[in-house]
């Protein structure tokens, strides 16, 4: 038995088809023809996102007051020393401190900071504990002169008793003859004996 070819049978039920609806035959299809490939498909899309609701800003906060400055971080303060001798100069607590331990500053003595009011050395809050450490000091180093706070005073003033060095008591020519002055008021200086050791 002899079956048709898949082409035959094809072409029977287009024939079958024609004659019962009366349709026209359709032409044998193309070799040739090529189905178009299908569309790709769309690149999926992100989920839209809800947009997020609108949340008002806190009020910013007040500034904290600064701290308060460090000792480091404070201005230098100026004392001045209502003394004879001593008149004009300004002194930062380094150049007090000096003076404090070699004894050219007494707690009696008449001290004002930053153009304030005089008052007793000894009753000012930040000279109080280095008059403390003097009295507990053992010994006092030798005397400096309050200009020059980096030399030792080899003189002192014979009217205000100031330290000077040697700077501070500069050599001058009377005639023939050299004295040393005070830079300061011009007057005698006299030297200040060795202390034995």
């Amino acid at each position: 038995m002899e079956f048709p070819s898949r082409e035959e049978a094809r072409i029977y039920v287009m024939l079958q088809k024609r004659d019962l609806g009366n349709a026209p035959f359709p032409p044998p299809p193309d070799p040739t023809y090529e189905p178009e490939p299908p569309p790709p498909p769309p690149p999926p899309q992100a989920p839209k996102l809800k947009p997020a609701p609108l949340v008002p800003k806190p009020a910013p906060r007040p500034a904290a007051p600064p701290p308060p400055p460090t000792p480091a971080e404070r201005q230098e303060q100026t004392y001045v020393i209502q003394k004879a001798g001593f008149e004009g100069d300004k002194f930062d607590r380094r150049g007090i401190r000096t003076l404090i331990r070699t004894g050219a500053l007494n707690a009696a003595d008449q001290i004002s900071v930053d153009g304030a009011a005089a008052g007793r050395a000894d009753q000012l809050q930040d000279l109080k504990s280095l008059f403390e450490l003097r009295k507990s000091a053992k010994f006092s180093p030798p005397a400096v002169c309050p200009k020059h706070l980096d030399q030792l005073a080899h003189y002192v003033c014979a009217a205000t008793k100031r330290p000077l060095c040697e700077e501070c008591a500069e050599e001058r020519k009377f005639g023939g003859t050299a004295v040393r002055v005070c830079v300061h008021c011009a007057g005698n200086v006299e030297e200040i004996p060795v202390a034995n050791e």
